[in-house]
């Protein structure tokens, strides 16, 4: 903020957790006083501004949950890795669908079959505002045996 705003203005924001504001506040008050917004219109392109800047930290929290390696797009995604996949089928999976029909994925196979890749794409799904996870899956440990002589 520069001299422009005014005074005492940056704490009560941040108090507020309304920093999308305060990151802003000064190009808005610019527009404001050259009279391309009025007052309304200025509260809306703040909020507007808050908004945007929550939804973009909600999807790299929900992206960082989801402990996916790297951000990786539809677009980005290399079908030649694995010329098998069948292309058609992962795009449709990546419209989603099948979330709103409370369907799941399980995605399974050796090693370098692009399982990997599949989960990327649900990446897309924390962009719909759907919640999505990687688990790791562990073989269980195998467990002691009982000592036969101990029912003795």
């Amino acid at each position: 903020m520069t001299a422009g705003s005014p005074a005492g203005l940056a704490p009560v924001l941040k108090a507020l957790g309304l920093s999308g504001m305060l990151d802003t506040l000064d190009a808005r008050l610019a527009e404001a006083r050259a009279g391309t917004l009025g007052h309304a219109e200025f509260l809306q392109v703040l909020c507007e501004d808050e908004l945007a800047r929550r939804d973009a930290a909600k999807i790299t929290r929900r992206i960082r949950a989801a402990r996916f390696p790297a951000e990786a797009t539809l677009e980005s995604f290399d079908f030649g890795y694995n010329p098998k996949l069948p292309a058609a089928q992962i795009r449709d999976l990546a419209r989603l669908e099948f979330i709103a029909a409370g369907e799941g994925i399980l995605a399974y196979g050796p090693v370098g079959v692009g399982k990997s890749h599949l989960h990327h794409l649900l990446q897309a799904a924390r962009r719909a505002g759907r919640r999505a996870r990687r688990p790791q899956l562990r073989r269980p440990r195998p467990q002691a045996r009982q000592d036969p002589r101990a029912d003795l």
